[in-house]
């Protein structure tokens, strides 16, 4: 063996971890520098520390002078910075921080840091197909990029596809093909759509091999009703459905108009509504695909009418449900924000009493104006407007309830004692008062139940509002599933007083209804003055003539308050009827 060659070998290698070292001593000594890193300058290095080494490392000319080819070189290699190509596209999720439009990199990393920080995730490449500026882009442009991946342009390179997918989601061919516009594109144009069954929808009848359901072709439409999907299939591409509504049905008010939504979700369809007749024009028309829902709102005359779905483009069979489709109608064509109904009680029909407060709500929430006025729009009304709190909104005005559901709204209550010892009294919201006479000897049940639109809790006193004595009380009902409550009494006695509060729970507030059922037997009527087995005129008239205040051995007194009045009288009215 040479002893020569070893020495030598052991010199070289000397020799390179020293100009190594000296490199790193350069680059240390000048990163980071002033400048940008993806701008030449004269001056030595740039002001990314981590790219300004990886350059200097791979040519340490960039140490004294970042020329073109040190911006070239951190333009490829700096992955992590902010414009550079190597940290790859702004609308797609990659393995490093960054992405490769500086501008869009910077609007991003304003709203989520970790972006820039630790990872362009899929989360930032949301964000940049919502504040980012797409450059470019027509559907087909083969330069468009490709419909699966999120591509940065306002549009993808499948033209049909494309041209499918905007009519969706617009934004994908105005803003930026982003992930939700891949979503779309592969429920669209992969073919993959189906329509689900649920319980209660109609089927339509008209078989696979046959077209029996077009009048215009000879067929007879197919019956259908409010409130209920219909689904259907296509025989081929020319197949069309009839189906067949009485409109004239619904116009209680004899105005010759109704209020109609028409729901559509199909993989490919269209749906019109028109007078029955094959000669008639639709006077409403929505399309539907990749079993996106879409609907409209109209108010049209009310007479025999037919919805009329027929497939866009081509069809895949017939052996499973392509479209689900449903009318629903509210026999109000009147001026939404002249509707006489307070706006802060739900009602089935749009607007309410207040003209500005409806325009304020119906601005944040057009469905109030254009549907219904539901819980939701209350609240807002509540929120936006005030208004006076509930009738009920203190123990001392209770109002008087019997057996059977009774409305309520709870929205702008107040709180009132004592506190629950079903809660923390941190989370218990505005409360309204309810007082009932027990009619039931046995158990019953007080409860929301599915029947109010927020958080409830429950609490059940006896003893009257300045001496309340804790009943019973319940929180959330497991059996409910909507966060509102069900008590149970059984130790009440016949003609016994309760007084019910009902609080929202966590500053949850809206309206709804409580219900009192009995499972034991009835009571003797208390109400029933004369003993005739009836509460009825005969006994308000007892109850009006002893109307005022009350010694012992008052009948009328149905309350037990030493007063007969308005409160009595309540009572009387929710036991009316046969005893």
């Amino acid at each position: 063996m040479n002893p020569i060659r070893p020495f030598f070998t052991g010199f070289l290698l000397l020799l390179m971890f020293a100009a190594v070292g000296l490199t790193e001593t350069a680059s240390g000594q000048v990163c980071p520098g002033k400048e940008d890193c993806l701008s030449p300058h004269e001056t030595p290095g740039c002001n990314d520390l981590a790219c300004c080494e990886i350059v200097c490392l791979a040519d340490p000319f960039c140490c004294k002078n970042w020329d073109t080819t040190c911006v070239e070189t951190a333009d490829a290699t700096c992955a992590g910075l902010c414009g550079a190509t190597a940290s790859g596209p702004c609308f797609i999720a990659n393995s490093s921080p960054g992405c490769e439009d500086a501008s869009c990199c910077d609007a991003v990393c304003s709203i989520d840091p970790f972006c820039c920080d630790t990872t362009w995730d899929g989360n930032c490449a949301f964000f940049a197909g919502t504040v980012c500026e797409a450059v470019g882009g027509t559907c087909g442009d083969p330069d468009s990029g490709e419909c699966d991946q999120a591509n940065g342009s306002p549009a993808c390179s499948d033209e049909d596809c494309c041209n499918s997918v905007c009519q969706v989601d617009p934004s994908c061919c105005d803003q930026s093909w982003d992930l939700v516009c891949v979503a779309v594109a592969e429920s669209i144009c992969g073919g993959t759509c189906t329509v689900s069954s649920e319980a209660g929808d109609q089927s339509e009848a008209e078989t696979c091999q046959s077209e029996t359901n077009d009048p215009c072709e000879g067929g007879t439409p197919e019956t259908i009703t409010t409130d209920r999907r219909f689904l259907g299939t296509f025989r081929n591409a020319s197949d069309v459905d009839v189906f067949a509504i009485d409109l004239a049905a619904f116009d209680l008010d004899l105005d010759g108009e109704v209020r109609v939504r028409i729901s559509l979700g199909a993989a490919s369809a269209s749906l019109g509504l028109r007078p029955a007749g094959c000669d008639e024009t639709p006077i409403m028309a929505i399309e539907s695909a990749g079993c996106q829902a879409s609907s409209s709102f109209l108010c049209v005359p009310a007479v025999p009418s037919e919805l009329i779905i027929s497939p866009v483009g081509s069809t895949s069979g017939c052996s499973e449900p392509v479209y689900a489709a449903m009318i629903e109608v509210i026999d109000y064509c009147g001026e939404a924000c002249g509707n006489p109904i307070d706006c802060l009680v739900p009602h089935q029909t749009p607007g309410c009493d207040d003209p500005e407060c409806c325009d304020l709500v119906c601005l944040s929430d057009p469905l109030c104006c254009d549907w219904t006025w539901d819980s939701s729009c209350t609240v807002t009304a509540a929120e936006h407007c005030g208004g006076p709190p509930p009738p009920n909104d203190l123990c001392s005005e209770a109002q008087a309830v019997g057996l059977g559901s009774t409305s309520f709204r709870q929205l702008l209550s107040n709180r009132e004692e004592p506190v629950s010892a079903c809660l923390d009294d941190n989370l218990r919201g505005g409360d309204i008062w309810f007082v009932h006479r027990v009619a039931c000897d046995g158990t019953f049940f007080i409860g929301t139940c599915g029947i109010a639109d927020f958080n409830t809790v429950i609490d059940v006193f006896r003893g009257g509002c300045d001496s309340l004595e804790p009943v019973t009380c319940n929180d959330d009902n497991l059996l409910c599933g909507t966060q509102t409550s069900i008590v149970t009494v059984d130790d009440a006695t016949c003609g016994e007083q309760l007084w019910i509060r009902v609080s929202g729970v966590d500053d949850k507030t809206g309206s709804g209804e409580i219900s009192i059922e009995c499972f034991g037997v009835s009571c003797p009527c208390i109400a029933d003055l004369n003993g005739d087995g009836q509460v009825d005129g005969a006994d308000f008239g007892l109850l009006l003539s002893a109307f005022g205040p009350c010694s012992r051995d008052c009948p009328a007194d149905l309350n037990d308050s030493g007063n007969v009045d308005g409160s009595d009288i309540g009572l009387m009215l929710a036991l009316w009827g046969d005893c």
